[in-house]
């Protein structure tokens, strides 16, 4: 039986309710005090990295970029030009068609070439890490510590290889991809800090009190779905949505 062609598209809608519910929920909790909607700690970028890699670039821009979208309009009626700037643009463009392109660019697999043994026991390591990372995150950041809140899930991130090795990752395309969520988090934070300004501040407040912690936390994030994509897509690939 030969693959339904609708259903990427229909993936793609998945992953777009998905990252609006997800979205709106981290908007409300870790949105910046200086600019409403932006979330200094985003977890739908892992989806919008997954969501490009497996649909594509422009489904997983759609996905990516409506999603985020509609995220910003479920939390607090986010629909202007700021909003448009800081989420449909960051994170279709630069969460979800970055990546897509430059996984392919690099020739990466989209499992990043695992051979994942007990997949299972994976995923339940994969959630103690991102509960681990959230955690850390959302806690620290109550104490002002800037972007040092961040360090100790980045390092949680760094050796969580040792704890996921029965996923069997090509080291190569984890250290490229790991590079590559580096860049398109740093093009999202760019990004957002335009929308801040759009929105009335200044370059350097924009810059500080949005664009290092929409990185950081972007980052987070994008490193996780690294980790989601060698476990999940296998099981993609056999519901037809990765090639």
């Amino acid at each position: 039986m030969g693959r339904d062609p609708k259903l990427k598209s229909y993936g793609a809608l998945i992953f777009a309710v998905l990252i609006a519910v997800i979205g709106a929920a981290m908007m409300t909790v870790s949105s910046s005090p200086a600019m409403k909607g932006a979330a200094l700690l985003w977890l739908p970028a892992a989806l919008q990295l997954i969501a490009g890699v497996w649909l594509g670039p422009w489904l997983g821009l759609l996905a990516g970029g409506l999603g985020a979208y509609a995220a910003g309009i479920i939390a607090y009626g986010g629909w202007g030009l700021t909003d448009i700037i800081m989420n449909p643009i960051a994170g279709g463009f630069a969460n979800s068609l970055l990546p897509a392109l430059l996984f392919r660019a690099f020739h990466l697999k989209p499992d990043l070439g695992s051979r994942p043994e007990f997949v299972g026991r994976a995923l339940v390591r994969i959630v103690t890490v991102l509960v681990l990372t959230v955690a850390s995150a959302v806690a620290l950041r109550q104490f002002s510590l800037g972007a040092l809140a961040y360090v100790p899930s980045l390092i949680i991130l760094i050796i969580a290889p040792l704890l996921l090795r029965n996923l069997k990752i090509d080291v190569r395309q984890l250290v490229i991809g790991s590079l590559i969520c580096v860049f398109i988090c740093a093009v999202s934070a760019a990004i957002g800090v335009w929308g801040a300004v759009v929105g009335g501040q200044s370059w350097t407040g924009a810059f500080v009190s949005v664009g290092v912690g929409w990185f950081f936390g972007d980052t987070i994030s994008a490193l996780l779905g690294l980790y989601m994509l060698a476990a999940l897509t296998e099981r993609a690939r056999y519901a037809g949505l990765v090639e």
